[in-house]
């Protein structure tokens, strides 16, 4: 097979998250024999990272390929980066944050000379100026410049259709969605922009009125939100403890309506709904919101438990019982697909935690577990701990050896 027909094969398992591994292997093995990674076309190196991005955090298998493939990646940006559009950068940085590989020449580079240029004149709006900040959020990358750049805009944006409104004049179109300030109030969020005021920019109140701006826009606009925007708005509103118990529940139903059509949509909603139901959990004057009816979607996720990451489904289950709005059968059901050996091996020292949380507190014991798997299932996940806990801590002294 040739390497353009591998990424097009790569891209459709990346795209219904089925990590064919042999698949995967022999694609990276292409790209190194060809080196095409300093030869490629920007949008189809772009195209290739994205998949690479998807697979590396969907597998902890695949991870060390995309992990060379970015090595790779800041050789050519800093060689030949004037190939490379605002479109192919927004790509990149996309696919970048999405497996965490924070290279932080390459996003000088990109940020430089191509992206921050056009967000500080206006040129870049939107969806597309919410995705670099979305993406900074998730890299940990605080530029400044940018974020007031894009804060700003939004504000004069509601400002004027306010005015517009008050004076019964023709209301301006809107830039920004509730999505996309969701996204950016997110990713002010995660790197700490939503305290501390200074003369150069009130950092603490303008965050604020981002809240209260998309506190007012996220029912009348909910229909139209996406899996992405949803979360964002979910977990930034849950996290200044902010919402009614008529909005949760309408932003709930609007997440099963997106998951009942997630076969036939580009992105796929079940990579956000751990994030959704974390800030669902916060949002409101409880954490309990036993007026949630999750039946359904309970039954999609034990009939969709193969396209998720593993921690993800994880924390999807223990935010259903910190919600208290789960099904006690559900959970006794998944006992056997967690002891499963190899998946058994896959928990990370997190994962361990989470699920034991999850289990104890939906006062789950050993004897409630279907074919008497309950003593096996808790003995397991305590051998995994300690396995992690040895290995991270080593043996503290030199393996000594018996002679004589």
């Amino acid at each position: 097979a040739t390497l353009q027909e591998l990424m097009v094969l790569a891209d459709l398992y990346a795209k219904i998250s089925a990590w064919n591994r042999p698949i995967f292997r022999l694609l990276q093995t292409k790209v190194r024999q060809e080196q095409a990674v300093h030869w490629m076309a920007p949008s189809d190196l772009v195209a290739l990272l994205d998949t690479f991005s998807r697979a590396g955090s969907g597998s902890a298998e695949l991870s060390p390929y995309a992990t060379q493939l970015f090595n790779e990646l800041e050789d050519r940006i800093l060689e030949d980066f004037e190939d490379f559009d605002v479109e192919d950068c927004l790509l990149l940085l996309a696919s970048m944050a999405r497996f965490g590989a924070v290279k932080v020449n390459v996003l000088h580079r990109i940020g430089r000379e191509c992206l921050h240029p056009v967000v500080s004149e206006g040129q870049l709006h939107g969806p597309r100026a919410a995705g670099i900040c979305s993406a900074y959020g998730q890299l940990g990358y605080r530029h400044d410049t940018v974020f007031k750049a894009v804060v700003e805009e939004v504000l004069r944006e509601n400002n004027a259709w306010q005015a517009a409104r008050v004076l019964g004049d023709k209301l301006p179109t809107l830039r920004y969605s509730a999505s996309d300030i969701g996204r950016i109030a997110l990713a002010m969020l995660r790197n700490k922009m939503y305290r501390g005021n200074t003369t150069w920019f009130a950092w603490t109140n303008k965050y604020k009125e981002m809240l209260n701006i998309l506190n007012r826009r996220v029912e009348a606009e909910m229909s139209s939100m996406d899996a992405e925007g949803l979360a964002a708005t979910s977990f930034a509103l849950g996290r200044a403890r902010r919402g009614s118990n008529e909005l949760y529940k309408a932003m709930f139903a609007r997440m099963v309506h997106l998951l009942d059509g997630s076969s036939e949509a580009a992105q796929q909603p079940q990579e956000f709904l751990e994030r959704f139901l974390h800030g669902l959990a916060m949002m409101g004057p409880d954490r309990q919101k036993k007026d949630i009816d999750a039946e359904w979607l309970m039954q999609w996720l034990c009939n969709n438990v193969y396209t998720f990451v593993l921690s993800d489904f994880i924390l999807v289950n223990r935010h259903l019982v910190m919600m208290r709005c789960h099904d006690k059968e559900y959970l006794q059901m998944l006992v056997p697909f967690f002891c499963d050996p190899e998946r058994m091996k896959q928990l990370t020292k997190t994962d361990v935690q989470e699920l034991t949380h999850a289990y104890n507190g939906a006062r789950i014991r050993e004897d409630d577990c279907p074919d008497g798997l309950g003593r096996h299932f808790f003995w397991a996940l305590g051998r995994q701990y300690q396995r992690h806990q040895i290995e991270g801590k080593g043996s503290g002294r030199p393996a000594m050896r018996r002679i004589g």
